[in-house]
């Protein structure tokens, strides 16, 4: 009886130490607060300076070498998304072209109970979405932000 529990131990203390050599995960964004949920605020969105903004860009580029630092749209389809009935913001979803996997944006138009206005799903709207692939660092020359 003593060989086995001291077997168990063993083993457990060797799980453990197996756990903790493993490389830490890195965590999306998503992973820290899940489970939380909190009421839709159609308000959301506020001035920053631009030393505060060029902080987080920053210190962004910087734990996430490897990502895009940026995208960008023209004021026209925001405009276009703005403009649609109901449409209180934007929300802007990370994608990537099924054709050849480059990183963009796909923006689309949302309303005041947080949905999004989509042409499937409201009878009679012709919503529309707006997509992007410009980003940065491809085209960098104007990001000074997280120069």
């Amino acid at each position: 009886m003593k060989n086995l529990a001291l077997t168990v131990a063993l083993g457990c203390l060797a799980v453990g130490a197996a756990f903790l050599a493993l490389p830490p995960r890195r965590r999306g964004d998503a992973d820290r607060n899940k489970g939380l949920k909190k009421p839709f605020d159609p308000q959301a969105g506020n001035p920053v300076s631009e030393a505060q903004a060029a902080e987080c860009a920053k210190k962004y580029k910087k734990k996430y070498k490897d990502n895009t630092s940026s995208n960008y749209c023209a004021q026209g389809p925001i405009r276009q998304l703005l403009n649609q009935p109901g449409c209180v913001g934007i929300r802007i979803y990370r994608s990537l072209n099924p054709d050849d996997d480059r990183h963009g944006i796909v923006l689309v138009g949302v309303n005041e109970q947080g949905y999004d206005l989509l042409p499937g799903k409201q009878q009679g709207m012709a919503y529309r979405l707006m997509e992007s692939y410009e980003k940065c660092p491809y085209n960098c020359d104007g990001n000074t932000l997280t120069k």
